[in-house]
């Protein structure tokens, strides 16, 4: 068959208004070319889709059925041509960013302010996901691209560096080592360790600095969240281990941050998939989240790293 979109979309005019002269109206066509378009239609697929008297229009079994199977599909088809013609356009449209809870309360909405300034037409829409589901987001195509810490090396994903973050300890106010500049990783020892758990990617870290330099630690309890260690903190139920980007959330007052020593740094990283190229749009976000996080806070670490 040779159908076009035209054909279709006259017919669904003149359906829904049982009327070729306010079906032209809407198209902005004329009475006549609207008419061809419906009887090219008709010819095509050898129905007659409307009876016509001087009075009146209206569909005939066929045209109903195509009414019903068709108008809505005209719609979508329309829709995906707008969403097209926009993602071509790197100054407009939508752009869809998966980031952990953890990520989006510390540095993300600033790096997002500072996207939306340099592209007022992208939209920008924050998906917040456990770190796994990060990745799977940007596997499916459910996002344009992710950001994650230290995500493990695969073979269909590609990741770029965009900051180094320190971890720091947290400690009550009132604490003897709050008093310091900065706490070893030793001071840390027969200490209730409060860390973030594997559902932000920062687990893996804290344990490995713990194991390389032999904190045996009263206990290590895992949090989803940096909230909840501050809370935990200010209350005297433990020692924190936190990024230090964590601050910018808000700290309770009872609780102080001091960096660790030796420094141990994890870093957040931009992902997408390797065997697709970003949409014009997307890859606008992806360079501007680049691009201002360079100019605070250069990368020149790939993965974890001990200092």
């Amino acid at each position: 068959m040779n159908i076009s979109l035209p054909q279709l979309k006259a017919f669904a005019a003149v359906a829904r208004h049982k009327s070729f002269t306010r079906a032209s109206v809407e198209l902005g066509l004329t009475q006549s070319a609207v008419s061809r378009s419906v009887r090219e239609l008709e010819e095509e697929i050898d129905q007659r889709l409307f009876d016509r008297t001087t009075r009146q229009v209206e569909l005939t079994d066929a045209g109903q059925h195509l009414s019903q199977r068709i108008c809505h599909l005209i719609e979508e088809v329309e829709q995906t041509l707008r969403d097209s013609q926009s993602a071509s356009r790197p100054c407009q449209g939508l752009v869809q960013i998966a980031s952990d809870p953890v990520l989006s309360s510390m540095s993300v909405p600033t790096w997002l302010a500072g996207c939306r300034q340099a592209w007022p037409a992208i939209a920008i829409h924050l998906k917040d996901r456990s770190q796994e589901s990060v990745l799977q987001s940007v596997r499916s195509g459910e996002v344009d691209f992710g950001i994650a810490t230290d995500p493990k090396p695969t073979d269909d994903l590609y990741c770029e560096p965009l900051c180094v973050d320190a971890y720091h300890a947290v400690l009550p106010a009132q604490h003897p080592l709050a008093m310091r500049d900065a706490v070893g990783w030793g001071d840390l020892s027969d200490a209730r360790v409060l860390a973030l758990d594997q559902q932000c990617g920062m687990q893996p870290a804290v344990e490995k600095a713990l194991s390389s330099y032999h904190v045996r630690a009263g206990s290590l309890q895992l949090l989803g969240h940096f909230a909840a260690v501050f809370g935990m903190v200010a209350l005297g139920l433990g020692i924190g281990v936190v990024p230090s980007r964590a601050q910018v959330g808000g700290m309770n007052p009872a609780a102080v941050m001091r960096p660790l020593r030796p420094q141990v740094t994890s870093t957040v990283m931009l992902v997408r998939r390797k065997s697709r190229s970003l949409k014009p749009n997307a890859a606008a976000i992806w360079d501007a989240l680049r691009g201002q996080e360079y100019q605070e806070s250069p990368v020149v670490h790939r993965k974890t790293t001990m200092v």
